[in-house]
């Protein structure tokens, strides 16, 4: 090789260790932003690994109740672009039950993703500007659907938990705190959690000293499931017997896995005989007037010991459009005072109720859910 040729090799080599230089500092150039910077992968409540914007600013929600835990987390609502059938201003009724949505009504506002409850159009879907839609539900058997919907509309899907506190507490939690993680709602999840977790203690810690003997036998009716149900309609995990060690004669039957209600016949309801009965008043829309009308009026069930004996007492609805962990909550306390009145003497039913829905959902509205139950919360019912 000649002197010249030599030189332009050594020439060209350093050029092109040089822009070899160039390039690698350009790729480890922090502030250089990468397709997926804005993105995060998370596993949903159902296993399925989903690809979404990092703190999306515009929402779609599904399912049954959906809304609930988006309010739960205190997100900005401007944030929502699309919600559930039943969410919207074309589901109307008026003795609205759900806390969250008498706290907030103006979530009717938003557009509506489909013509009935857990149904997403996909053209509306994708007029909405969603950046991500929320499915909620208790089943994974609407994987499948979440799946389609992405590949129709290219949106993904994240799906979350809406069950009963009860049974599926964990997977609650989960659902809270990925939620939070999706939305930089972190904190707030935390103290959504918290402060359930702080209710149960306080409720539990107040019965933990009374005795078995002293615990008396008590049912609960008129639990809403798909809905309105009449005095055969009952919870066998019912969140406030629960938590006060209360003796459930429904306890341990039906399909708890799955509902959280369980339909009796009327000859085991006389059978256990119940020494307390509390009426759930989601069952006023019930046929023919629901669980009071007939503890009432039926010859049956007036020879109950609790309808003989005038313990018949109302508790507000906490099935609607799913559950409501909040007036779960709130009931805990009204059957701990009708139970046990020396260890809740100090709870004023309304307000302790308020405190619940102002931390949970935004507002003080139990005199509002109050109206829609014809003025009969948390009362002693009589003929």
């Amino acid at each position: 090789m000649s002197v010249c040729r030599r030189s332009l090799a050594v020439v060209l080599g350093c050029i092109f260790a040089i822009l070899l230089c160039l390039c690698a500092g350009c790729v480890s150039t922090p502030e250089t932003p990468t397709e997926d910077a804005n993105t995060i992968t998370v596993t949903d409540a159902f296993g399925r690994e989903v690809t979404i914007p990092d703190n999306p600013q515009k929402i779609a929600v599904s399912g049954s109740g959906s809304m609930r835990y988006f309010v739960y987390l205190d997100v900005d609502l401007d944030r929502i672009v699309a919600v559930d059938y039943q969410d919207s201003s074309l589901f109307s009724r008026s003795n609205e039950l759900r806390p969250y949505l008498l706290a907030n009504p103006e979530i009717k506002n938003r557009q509506e993703l489909g013509s009935a409850m857990a149904v997403v159009d996909n053209e509306k879907l994708l007029a909405s500007g969603a950046e991500v839609l929320f499915m909620g539900g208790a089943s994974s058997s609407q994987v499948e659907v979440a799946d389609e919907i992405t590949a129709k509309t290219g949106i993904p899907v994240v799906m979350f938990y809406t069950g009963d506190y009860v049974t599926k507490g964990d997977e609650i939690r989960k659902t809270l705190r990925m939620l939070g993680t999706i939305l930089h709602e972190e904190e707030r999840a935390e103290e959504i959690i918290a402060y359930f977790a702080s209710i149960e203690e306080d409720i539990k810690t107040r019965v933990a000293n009374v005795s078995e003997t002293d615990k008396p036998t008590v049912y609960v009716c008129g639990i809403s499931y798909n809905g309105a149900h009449g005095a055969d309609g009952t919870d066998p995990t019912y969140l406030p017997f629960t938590l006060l060690g209360a003796e459930n004669v429904a306890a341990g039957i039906g399909d708890i896995s799955q509902t959280g209600y369980a339909k009796v016949a009327k000859e085991q309801i006389l059978a256990w005989d119940p020494d307390i009965i509390f009426v759930d008043l989601g069952t006023l829309t019930a046929a023919e007037g629901g669980a009071l009308v007939e503890l009432w009026n039926d010859p049956a069930y007036q020879k109950l010991s609790a309808v003989k004996n005038g313990n018949v007492y109302t508790v507000n609805p906490h099935t609607s459009m799913n559950v409501n962990h909040e007036t779960s909550l709130a009931n805990a306390y009204y059957v701990g005072k009708v139970l046990y009145p020396e260890q809740f003497a100090d709870i004023d039913q309304a307000e302790k109720a308020d405190e619940i829905y102002e931390f949970v959902v935004g507002a003080p509205v139990f005199d509002l859910l109050n109206a829609n139950v014809n003025n009969l919360s948390y009362q002693k019912v009589e003929a």
